[in-house]
């Protein structure tokens, strides 16, 4: 679903949704536009940034997502917007990210965000200890139905910019 993300802005129909955050894996749980180590940009992408450009691909792909910034793009975490296909997310994402030249985040990097996701789910869980257990580096509380609560919206950004600082939820 990707980066070091500070910027939390997020339009109500996603918040409502309560986003899908994944890791950049090998598969079907690949975090779309996974990365930490961009290659030169070729010169078709040099006037425009890494971010625009990666926003305008997904939008190509027919999904309706703001532009990360290019640091964000290059470093790792992005969030699928709510009700769409996360596997076709990904592969659009994993795609847009190859286009551009972006290669996936290292097993560390994947790692560290393994354990922040699991900070994630159990902050949530504090709170609400009704919802669903999240796998190993995997946030979809999608299905939970309390997920589209203000409430549950404000717990799920706290805990996401406390335990998982750079990661975004993208989209509208």
């Amino acid at each position: 679903m990707l980066e070091h993300m500070n910027d939390t802005t997020r339009t109500p129909r996603l918040v409502r949704a309560a986003a899908v955050l994944a890791l950049a894996l090998v598969g079907s749980t690949a975090l779309a536009a996974c990365s930490t180590t961009p290659t030169a940009p070729s010169t078709e992408h040099a006037a425009a940034s890494v971010g625009a450009e990666w926003g305008d691909c997904m939008r190509t792909a027919g999904f309706q997502v703001e532009d990360p910034s290019d640091d964000q793009v290059r470093s790792g975490a992005v969030t699928s917007p709510a009700d769409v296909d996360a596997e076709r997310f990904t592969e659009a994402s994993g795609k847009c990210a190859s286009d551009l030249g972006i290669t996936g985040a290292d097993s560390a990097q994947k790692d560290k965000w393994k354990r922040q996701y699991a900070a994630v789910d159990s902050c949530v869980r504090e709170q609400y200890p009704d919802a669903p257990e999240q796998e190993p580096g995997l946030i979809d509380y999608s299905d939970y139905p309390r997920a589209q609560e203000p409430e549950f919206e404000e717990t799920l950004s706290s805990c996401l910019s406390e335990h998982a600082p750079d990661t975004q939820q993208l989209g509208r």
